[in-house]
């Protein structure tokens, strides 16, 4: 009969696996935890990144959106220190004032006053990109060939306008224009002397008895270097006979 061995084997644990299994998720959890206080909301820090944005843009609807979002900004720190950024070069681009009417809007008081003053007819209502042109259109009431005088009803077209641009803060410019027949004899040397002369008669009349402000005016002669039609018949020699009133834009000057 054997003896049995008093050493005998123990048998292998199976589940010491559990143990590093254990190890391991303590570190896990020890990493996340120490992840979770890293991300911790700074809202100093915020309120200073958002300040630098706000003073480098200083635009209402970029402020609005950092005020009123609640995106990834509000979950982390940006920056530690308010900084100055660059932004994207400006355009310049002609803008209305608080209270002040657009191009169109000047456009359409001016026809409705020609309109009630049974004017229509002689004058021309244009927006363009420098501002709203009146032009003084009909030849017999406005100027005659070598003339620069203005007519009855060529006074009451200029009164028409006065009553609406005399309330705005817009710069003027009168511009006086001829047709290519050249200057024979007569007070006035050349067509540019003219259709200067015919500026000045108009900016004269704002100024005396519709009490626009002089140093909202200026009036220039074009001769005949910018006609509106051919001169090749009496009838379009007659429309480039004429003055136009330009109601500037706030930021163009001149001719454009």
């Amino acid at each position: 009969m054997s003896r049995r061995s008093s050493h005998e084997e123990e048998p292998e644990n199976s589940e010491r696996w559990l143990l590093t299994y254990a190890d391991m998720i303590t570190l896990l959890l020890a990493l996340f935890v120490v992840l979770f206080a890293m991300s911790s909301i700074s809202v100093k820090k915020f309120n200073e990144f958002k300040t630098g944005v706000l003073q480098s843009f200083s635009t209402v609807q970029l402020q609005a959106v950092i005020q009123g979002g609640t995106g990834v900004l509000q979950h982390s720190s940006l920056t530690s220190h308010p900084g100055i950024t660059p932004g994207p070069p400006r355009i310049s681009i002609p803008q209305v004032g608080a209270g002040q009417p657009s191009p169109q809007q000047i456009a359409q008081q001016i026809s409705r006053a020609l309109a009630q003053a049974n004017l229509a007819q002689d004058a021309q209502v244009v927006v363009e990109q420098r501002g709203v042109v009146v032009r003084l259109l009909s030849d017999k009431v406005f100027f005659s060939s070598d003339a620069a005088s203005l007519g009855p009803v060529g006074s009451q077209v200029v009164d028409a306008i006065a009553q609406v641009v005399k309330p705005l803060s817009n710069d003027l410019v009168i511009e006086g224009y001829t047709d290519s027949a050249p200057i024979v004899g007569g007070p006035y040397t050349s067509n540019f002397e003219l259709s200067a002369i015919r500026a000045v008669t108009v900016l004269e009349r704002l100024i005396k008895v519709d009490g626009i402000a002089s140093s909202r005016l200026a009036a220039t002669g074009y001769g005949d270097t910018h006609p509106v039609v051919p001169n090749t018949t009496p009838a379009n020699m007659a429309m480039n006979r004429r003055v136009d009133v330009v109601i500037l834009n706030s930021r163009s000057s001149g001719r454009i």
